[in-house]
């Protein structure tokens, strides 16, 4: 009867778990696998809107930073720095960086590569800060103001 229970609460936990990872897992024309997880807002100020997410090709692990622009968006140009609520500080390398458009919004996006140090500190800390350079070379400084911990949660689904 125990074990009943105890498969019965684990399979509960599971379903409940994985039904709040929201994350997709995309097979590319190149064989490669890749694990997204969507973007969640964390900060803001009167012109921009600022979200991260972390995703994986099954090697490395990548965050991704997405600006909002209220007027016409600027390519991300630099490295990110992200601060932790531990006060750890950490600068991840840009990858890729990319202008779209998504409705009515003009958005900037970066790539960049999370190593392994960097994945163990997010699992550990909620974020307190990140900075990064836009094309006017003006360093951006954000505190979160919800979703501190998107990275430790995502990282639990990938």
């Amino acid at each position: 009867m125990k074990i009943l229970i105890l498969t019965a609460f684990l399979t509960l936990m599971t379903i409940f778990v994985q039904g709040q990872c929201n994350c997709e897992t995309i097979n590319r024309d190149d064989g490669t696998t890749v694990s997204i997880c969507p973007t969640l807002p964390i900060a803001y100020d009167n012109t921009t809107q600022v979200g991260l997410a972390i995703g994986s090709n099954g090697h490395d692990k990548f965050v991704t930073l997405t600006v909002r622009f209220k007027a016409a968006a600027k390519d991300i140009i630099g490295d990110l720095s992200i601060r932790l609520d531990n006060n750890f500080l950490m600068t991840l390398e840009l990858i890729n960086a990319q202008l779209a458009y998504i409705g009515n919004s003009q958005l900037a996006q970066g790539v960049f590569l999370a190593m392994e140090a960097d994945i163990v500190n997010f699992k550990k800390s909620e974020i307190k800060t990140i900075s990064f350079k836009l094309k006017d070379k003006l360093l951006r400084t954000f505190q979160t103001t919800s979703n501190a911990d998107v990275l430790k949660k995502q990282l639990d689904c990938l």
